[in-house]
């Protein structure tokens, strides 16, 4: 998605679902994806023996067991590219009634909460989290931190990954490497089964929108305290400013947002070699290599700042990388800071 915005969105960050009665023809036509050039894997995945795959897509067939019947599953980036390339008019509603309409069952469906305004300190989160400054039905907690182009990156856990609901905070600007200072805080709730196909079908309900079921589903599982030495209940204890703030910022929210897809290096050579592909080739074969480029040099439209920013950031990466071979070959040459 666009890393630089502002506004504060909910978004659907994973999706897995299974149907014993369709091919994997048909799923990916009912994901409006049809258009888009899939390819087989050489291996499979989750027992599966075959395997679909579009940009962090994929539609899994031919399971180790008769039963298995066809898995679509896509990732965080595999729905950003779900909402730009579907041709279905309402990609996640159109998707769902799909799935409801056939009676097929959501094995799990992740929806993100992204605070861009700076709603949420990450330290302070995760300080409650270790110490145990909040209540909720799950009795496992994890607080990590990792470190990325020298930025400390903060994540919490309240949870269990065999849970039908478990619910991360984290600092996202940190996970993606961002150093110029922006604030991205994600709290993400992970449900599977019947967490993940109530939360889906609560999408219909005329008179709720998405961010109130997120908020309501939320507060259910999470509430962050203030410590009171005087009363031993935690019950009781005072709900923090913060997590009023948040849930109150969740619940304004209307509509799920699909910000698109963070147009980078792979996104750029996806679209020229799979969709202009056969364009290319024919201009190569006409002018040859030569006259291609010279055409290119010579073309009418104005540079594009966003394919510039890419080639910038390639050069950048590729000079880093010839940096880092010379270190390995002559350690006391170069000095990498």
């Amino acid at each position: 998605m666009e890393s630089n915005i502002d506004e504060n969105v909910i978004l659907f960050d994973w999706l897995s679902f299974t149907s014993k009665t369709h091919t994997p023809e048909e799923l990916i036509e009912a994901l409006g994806l049809s258009h888009c050039p899939f390819t087989l894997t050489e291996k499979g995945v989750n027992g599966y023996r075959s395997r679909l795959y579009y940009d962090h897509i994929s539609v899994c067939y031919d399971g180790g067991n008769d039963d298995m019947g066809v898995n679509v599953f896509m990732s965080g980036q595999g729905c950003r590219v779900f909402e730009s390339m579907s041709t279905l008019k309402n990609p996640w509603i159109d998707l769902f009634h799909f799935i409801f309409s056939n009676d097929l069952n959501i094995a799990r469906l992740d929806v993100a909460y992204d605070d861009h305004s700076g709603v949420l300190d990450i330290k302070r989160v995760c300080s409650d989290v270790y110490n145990h400054l909040y209540i909720s039905p799950f009795r496992t907690q994890e607080v990590t931190s990792s470190y990325r182009h020298n930025i400390e990156g903060l994540s919490a856990v309240i949870g269990s990954m065999k849970s039908m609901l478990l619910v991360r905070i984290y600092d996202k600007a940190a996970e993606r490497g961002f150093t110029d200072g922006r604030h991205w805080v994600r709290v993400e709730m992970q449900m599977r089964d019947a967490r993940a196909n109530a939360f889906a079908h609560a999408m219909f309900d005329e008179d709720t929108s998405i961010g109130e079921v997120f908020a309501g589903v939320l507060l259910n599982y999470l509430r962050f305290v203030e410590p009171d030495e005087t009363d031993s209940n935690k019950s009781r204890w005072v709900t923090t400013d913060y997590w009023y703030e948040v849930i109150g910022d969740v619940s304004r929210i209307r509509l799920f947002t699909a910000p698109g897809v963070e147009y980078n290096e792979e996104a750029c050579a996806n679209y020229v070699f799979n969709h202009m592909g056969n364009a290319v080739a024919a201009c190569m074969e006409m002018f040859g290599p030569i006259g291609f480029s010279q055409r290119l040099r010579e073309r009418s439209c104005a540079p594009n700042p966003k394919y510039l920013r890419i080639v910038e950031k390639h050069k950048a990466e590729e000079s880093w990388r010839k940096v880092m071979a010379l270190k390995v070959k002559f350690p006391d040459l170069v000095e990498v800071v």
